[in-house]
């Protein structure tokens, strides 16, 4: 019997079939934070709208009056956050009420939701996190290491203790992209450049270990080639044994050569 392929693609649905015009379906219009939703911001007759798409009813979009440069919906609840020039929102969709803003002093290049509490967003010089659960303004975590400057910011991930952060950004380089992170301990605020285009936290449990290691997968491509790197990231817990870094080559074929990844994700096998 053939082995099953780790990933199957699937094709939910087409924009357009659900009313959206061609020409709003571009990387800037249309956000997804969670398997849930997908939204999409449409000019149409010279007023903007917010089109809310839910991926179980896409037949029965949501549509609302809301301007904004950037939208971005919780991955579970009925609430959006709205980004216009440095003036950050959140609105409540059945209230349609705004119940907490933020004025920034610098433009916002990158934002996403980190967990069901927190949003974070990154400037061009550092990051913070804004907690929607209190009326605290945001905080800084970090500022940018000088690797990542004049790089373009395509993602931001949290572990599950919020203890390691990993800020990614892209630039061009000899016909090349090139990919830069940096892993940032919230515990002792060090921070680590590591050459890398796309990146995931994991909690995997090694056979004989009483408790999960915390683990940092990334991927990077170079003039040498693609790699995948598993490492650990702080010390183990008491009692686990250390988990040994991992790396496994990627190949990318000659019509390839000038691919990168952009994204990771990982999958724990169930039996």
């Amino acid at each position: 019997m053939a082995e099953r392929p780790p990933v199957y693609f699937q094709e939910l649905l087409k924009l357009a079939d659900v009313g959206i015009r061609q020409q709003n379906i571009t990387s800037e219009n249309v956000t997804m934070e969670s398997d849930k939703n997908i939204v999409v911001r449409e000019m149409i007759d010279n007023k903007q709208q917010v089109v809310i798409i839910e991926l179980d009813e896409p037949q029965n979009p949501t549509r609302l009056s809301i301007s904004a440069d950037s939208v971005i919906m919780h991955p579970t609840a009925n609430v959006l956050a709205l980004k216009s020039g440095k003036t950050l929102q959140i609105y409540i969709i059945e209230s349609k009420a705004i119940v907490k803003e933020h004025q920034n002093n610098e433009d916002v290049v990158f934002w996403k939701w980190i967990n069901e509490t927190t949003i974070a967003f990154v400037t061009e010089t550092a990051v913070y996190h804004w907690s929607i659960e209190c009326d605290a303004a945001p905080v800084k975590m970090f500022d940018h290491h000088l690797s990542l400057s004049g790089t373009q910011i395509i993602n931001y991930l949290s572990d599950a203790d919020s203890k390691w952060l990993v800020l990614i950004g892209i630039s061009a380089k000899d016909n090349r992209v090139v990919g830069n992170m940096q892993l940032y301990s919230t515990q002792t605020k060090v921070s680590q450049p590591i050459d890398g285009h796309a990146a995931c936290f994991v909690r995997f449990k090694l056979e004989g270990n009483p408790f999960p290691s915390n683990l940092l997968c990334f991927s990077v491509k170079n003039e040498a080639g693609g790699k995948l790197h598993i490492i650990e990231v702080g010390s183990p817990a008491a009692g686990n044994q250390p988990f040994q870094k991992k790396n496994v080559d990627v190949p990318y074929t000659d019509e390839n050569q000038q691919d990168f990844p952009v994204s990771m994700q990982v999958f724990l096998k169930k039996e």
